[in-house]
């Protein structure tokens, strides 16, 4: 099968598209016909080497967390699928990803595809669909609230953002001063991240946003909460009056098929900015490395 391979970690010119084996499905896994998949900021740091110490690759490796397509063939034991599904797929990061023609993950990291979305758009929604509602779902949230997402016109921010408001809470984009008036578009409101503030006034936050991390916690009050994706700054939550839970996305089924559940209903929507051939997965990796303003996919 056709695949884009990651022949050393480095710049975009260490990915060249060569043929390997299609994989098969073994026990308790599923092979799926890639339609589509996502390129995500995480896949840099691999192609970089920034993770090698704690993900080592095997080399020629295959990158892509996010995909979507339909199903080839089912190992032993799945249930509740059926050859020539249309499904969504979350990759683990094993070098055996989903920048390629097939790709072969166990059941429980696939959800069904709504006929109401496309393969881009299903692509488009795996992890960050994900890891925008299991970061509100790390806080204790209630209607009513008002909550802080910094990196709000990102994919993970959109995706907590909408969240937020479909189970009543009362989102704050924290955006660029430039982005203004598309974050009150987005969340009703927004304010300056990239400024401190001297009057914290959230109880819960969420940090998407490396860059402000430090800014996004000086909104929260004492005793308030951050969920945060992204490295706290040492400093920045002196002497522990805030919580913070720090997060990291992790597969789950049931979780998915709620994000695909609000898309179909336009509940969910994450923008795509960019759509690429496979052959030109350098160009969407510098697409995501310029500050893509949605989602980069890939058509197979």
């Amino acid at each position: 099968m056709k695949a884009a391979l990651l022949k050393s970690y480095g710049d975009v010119d260490q990915f060249e598209i060569g043929d390997i084996p299609t994989p098969k499905p073994g026990p308790g896994e599923i092979l799926i016909k890639i339609e589509a998949s996502a390129v995500n900021p995480f896949d840099l740091i691999l192609r970089q080497g920034f993770m090698a110490r704690f993900i080592p690759l095997p080399l020629p490796a295959v990158l892509g967390g996010d995909a979507a397509g339909t199903i080839s063939a089912l190992g032993d034991g799945v249930t509740g699928f059926s050859v020539g599904d249309r499904v969504v797929a979350d990759f683990a990061a094993n070098g055996k990803g989903a920048h390629a023609e097939y790709g072969v993950l166990p059941a429980t990291a696939i959800a069904k595809l709504p006929a109401g979305l496309s393969f881009e758009e299903g692509a488009s929604l795996v992890k960050a669909g994900l890891t925008g509602r299991q970061a509100v779902e790390a806080l204790d949230v209630e209607a009513g609230d008002r909550v802080l997402v910094s990196g709000g016109l990102g994919t993970v921010g959109r995706s907590a953002i909408q969240y937020l408001k479909q189970i009543g809470a009362q989102p704050v984009a924290g955006v660029r001063p430039e982005r203004l008036s598309e974050g009150q578009a987005l969340a009703g409101e927004a304010l300056d991240i990239t400024l401190p503030t001297a009057s914290p006034g959230f109880a819960h936050a969420i940090s998407t946003a490396g860059p402000v991390a430090g800014n996004l916690i000086g909104h929260v009050r004492d005793g308030g909460t951050v969920a945060s994706i992204v490295p706290v700054p040492e400093g920045a939550n002196a002497g522990g009056r805030i919580t913070i839970r720090e997060l990291f996305h992790h597969t789950d089924a049931a979780t998915l098929d709620a994000v695909l559940d609000a898309a179909v209903r336009g509940l969910l929507v994450i923008p795509i900015s960019h759509t690429f051939t496979l052959e030109e997965i350098g160009a969407a990796q510098n697409a995501v490395a310029a500050g893509a303003p949605g989602k980069v996919v890939l058509k197979h």
